[in-house]
Order: structure tokens, then sequence, then C-alpha cells
């Protein structure tokens, strides 16, 4: 199967971050006294009644903040639909008459503020976005880098330290620093890219696979047991060894699969124990996948029983 060309995806999709449950009360309460305010009590408030409505800008500021443009332009509809709705009110039930000029000249001031805070926060957004990326992505597959990995196994680590399973898998591509000789850094970035696209299109939303170094990659797989790292791990090296590259050549992967427990109860010794893992699976030809709990059973001798995926013949 000869490898898709294309350029490796450097950029993820852009996401926002939630807004807080307390956002949408203060946006509510403040919409809601916006209207009583010019409404109810515009004897009391007299001239300062129409400057109630200044609240109302407080969604889209609020919305622009936590989304972007998005949340501004929802922001700014619900404030819309809340002034809308009170100045329909006041006309069909309380009858009181409405200057529609002024309600034209308030929706506007509103929809330019709306949008100037809306750009603006888009643009800070993104350039945070674009910084984190920076800081986190490795540049040529696209993945994670190695910082993120420890950042986000620490976490996880956490996380079975309350009783939650966790695995990772360190993988190593057989035999790279041949391959780049032979063919040239080119063709290495090619088969480095190849496989960051097949470990992506491998990893569930809820994992992270990254590129820990060189030709070594990892991937943390929270709530996932043992079996199910060496099950995973299988089917990237399976598909990893079916592709030819420009080159005309192949290659395959080894990896060592550990899980979190007594002797493996922090980030470092996760780690070391997949690395240590997959360093045997070398040992013990290439193109395998071997769990830590048989790796440090077996040690030095390859007996029937011994839990390692082999190529098939």
């Amino acid at each position: 199967m000869a490898v898709e060309r294309k350029e490796p995806q450097t950029t993820p999709v852009f996401l926002y971050p939630p807004v807080p449950r307390r956002a949408f009360v203060i946006s509510l309460v403040a919409l809601v006294v916006a209207g009583l305010g010019s409404l109810v009590w515009p004897d009391r408030l007299r001239d300062a009644a129409g400057l109630a409505w200044l609240l109302a800008l407080i969604p889209p500021f609020l919305f622009a903040y936590y989304r972007g443009w998005g949340g501004a332009a929802a922001g700014l509809a619900a404030a819309m639909v809340v002034l809308i709705g009170f100045q329909i009110f006041a006309t069909l039930v309380l009858g009181r008459p409405v200057d529609w000029r002024v309600a034209a000249g308030t929706s506007g001031l509103f929809a330019a503020v709306s949008f100037g805070a809306g750009v603006s926060t888009e643009l800070l957004h993104r350039q945070a976005f674009m910084a984190i990326q920076l800081a986190y992505a490795d540049p040529l597959t696209g993945l994670g880098n190695r910082r993120v990995l420890e950042f986000f196994l620490e976490r996880q680590v956490a996380a079975a330290a309350r009783g939650l399973p966790l695995s990772v898998v360190m993988f190593d591509l057989d035999d790279f620093k041949s391959y780049n000789d032979r063919f040239g850094h080119a063709a290495g970035d090619e088969a480095l890219q190849a496989f960051g696209r097949t470990l992506s299109s491998s990893t569930r939303g809820s994992d992270l696979s990254g590129r820990f170094g060189g030709e070594e990659f990892v991937t943390v797989l929270p709530a996932t047991k043992l079996e199910g790292g060496v099950e995973f791990a299988e089917r990237v090296r399976r598909h990893f060894r079916t592709m030819e590259f420009d080159t005309g050549a192949r290659m395959t992967v080894s990896a060592g699969v550990a899980a979190y427990g007594p002797e493996t109860a922090d980030s470092e010794s996760l780690i070391e124990a997949a690395d240590a893992t997959m360093y045997e699976a070398k040992r013990l030809g290439r193109d395998r996948v071997l769990d830590a709990v048989s790796a440090g059973k077996t040690r030095g001798r390859t007996p029937p029983s011994i839990r390692t995926s082999r190529p098939p013949a």
C-alpha cells in the first residue's frame, strides 16, 4: 500500500474553552435587570432608565471572552431578543409608546460594541492558540511533543492513583538510522510523518499520542488496561508495516507496553518500563509488541508462553 502524499497536520482544529455556567447566570440576570430597569421603573429612574440597557452588553462581552466572535454574536442575539421583547410588551400590554429611533440607535450601538469585542477576543484567542501550538506541537508530525506528553501523563497518573487503569505505549521505528543514512533525511522525515499519521488515525479522543524524541513515539491510554494497550500497539504495528514509501522500501516498528501498578506508580517509572520493554522487543527480533509484565519475567529467554506479538511468517 503506497503512502498517501500529504503534508502533516501541524495545526489541530481550533477549540474554544467551554462557557462556564456562571457566565450564563450573570448574563441572564443582566438582561432581566436591564429590561425591568427600563420598563418597570422608568419614572423612578427617569433619564437614567435608558442606561439600564447598558447591562445588556454584559452577555456579548462575556460570551466573546470565552467564545470569540461567535460568542459575541450569540450574546448580541440574546440581548436583542430581550430588548425587542420588552419593547413589544411595553407597547401591547402597557400601552407605552416606543421611540423607534432610540431603539434603532441602541441596537446599532449594541451591534458595533459587540462586533468590536468579538473581533478583539477572536484575535486574542487565536494568538494564544498559536502560541500553545508552538510550545506543545511537534512541527514535523503535528503530534504533541514530549512536553505535552509528560504533562498529560502526570494528570493521568493522578487519576490512576484513584483506581482508574492506565497504559503507556512506547514505539520506536526499527533500523531508522540505517534507513535515514541510506535514503536521506527527506525520506526519513517522510517515514516519521507517515507513522505520525498512523498514530493519529488510531488514537481515540480521550488518549494522547506524541513524538517523544527522534524516532520514538509515545501513546498515553487512560482507562485502558495492559491488554488494551497491547491491542492498540498491535493495530498500529500491523498498519505501519504495510506501508510502502517512495523509496520502494518498507519499515517496521517495535513497541513496549506498560501499565500503572505498584512498581510503576509515577510517570517516570511508567515511561521507563515502556521504554525498557520496547528495547526488549527489539532484542527479540524487532517488528513486535511486548508488554512489561512478560518482559520482566522473560528477560534473556523466550519461552513459548511469552506474551508478544510476532509478525506473520
